[in-house]
């Protein structure tokens, strides 16, 4: 009899401690579900702070840009100065639309192949020069855009006598974009695998030709991705081009010439007193905003693509 006692104890008491254990694991469990709904409604909570500005930013940007942009001749015409005859005459922002395509193009002709390079080289490189190289970028980086058409102003409209032009602006529009493209350039090159390059210098490849053939193509995707947000950034820029693009009435490609540009129109058109003017800013605006949006998304869809692809 004694015996039975002594097996039904440890029996008994193993299930106690089941129910202990499944008693305080159900009480972890709930106390975490509960922490997780708790972040969890924090999170919708700030979301929904953060998009009450943008969804209001748009609402008045469609409310106010549509009935501008709708007219073809806002496209096609250029700007005219409203009279005391005419006070709703506004015009178009064909020589912005223009410009700032100008600008872009130019801007990026000078900053892409630098940036991508540099942005490789601190990458495969840890010398000095390199270290160097990469604080420069970084504080670059941070610093306010209007240094750039200070600089761009000081060096090349004033000490080269290159004068207001669409040269001078897109030098400082590409000032502007090359820490973003070599950061970017870099992280996507350190993003590759070293399989990749050891398997090139194990075939005999020299390190720049592995570089360019092997690590640059797999980093596509990546460098791409920066360069479209360098671009994205510099077009809605108005401190660089403020002191040096000159603001011309014409629709010109030539570097040399006189350029507007679409967030300068915005400037001068806010601070007008022609109540005609102002009412344009939205349509302007809308405009900038849709062609940012549509580079940003262009690259977005084309590095998943690319992506899927590899």
């Amino acid at each position: 009899m004694s015996n039975m006692i002594e097996l039904e104890e440890p029996e008994a008491t193993g299930h106690q401690m089941r129910d202990e254990i499944r008693t305080i694991s159900d009480r972890v469990r709930r106390r975490r579900q509960l922490r997780s709904k708790i972040m969890v409604t924090l999170c919708a909570i700030a979301l929904a702070i953060t998009a009450v500005p943008l969804i209001l930013l748009l609402y008045q940007l469609f409310n106010r840009g549509l009935p501008v942009v709708l007219h073809t001749g806002f496209y096609t015409q250029l700007p005219q100065t409203p009279t005391l005859i005419t006070p709703n005459a506004t015009g178009g922002v064909s020589n912005a639309i223009i410009g700032t395509l100008v600008l872009s193009l130019y801007a990026s002709i000078m900053a892409i192949p630098i940036g991508v390079l540099v942005g490789i080289y601190l990458a495969e490189s840890d010398s000095k020069l390199a270290t160097s190289l990469r604080v420069i970028s970084q504080t670059m980086a941070g610093a306010p855009s209007i240094l750039m058409g200070l600089f761009a102003f000081s060096f090349v409209v004033r000490d080269l006598h290159i004068g207001f032009s669409a040269l001078a602006g897109s030098f400082a529009l590409a000032v502007l974009m090359l820490p973003v493209i070599i950061i970017s350039s870099e992280i996507a090159v350190r993003g590759v695998p070293n399989t990749l390059r050891e398997a090139g210098l194990a075939l005999g490849a020299k390190p720049h030709k592995v570089s360019m053939k092997i690590v640059l193509p797999a980093a596509v995707t990546g460098i791409v991705t920066g360069i479209i947000l360098a671009i994205s950034r510099a077009i809605g820029e108005t401190a660089p081009v403020l002191l040096v693009i000159g603001g011309g009435y014409i629709n010109s490609w030539k570097p040399l010439d006189p350029v507007a540009a679409l967030p300068l129109s915005i400037y001068e058109n806010a601070k007008s007193e022609w109540p005609s003017l102002r009412t344009e800013v939205w349509g302007i605006a809308l405009v900038l905003v849709v062609f940012v949006f549509v580079l940003s998304l262009s690259a977005r869809i084309w590095a998943s693509r690319k992506q899927q692809a590899r």
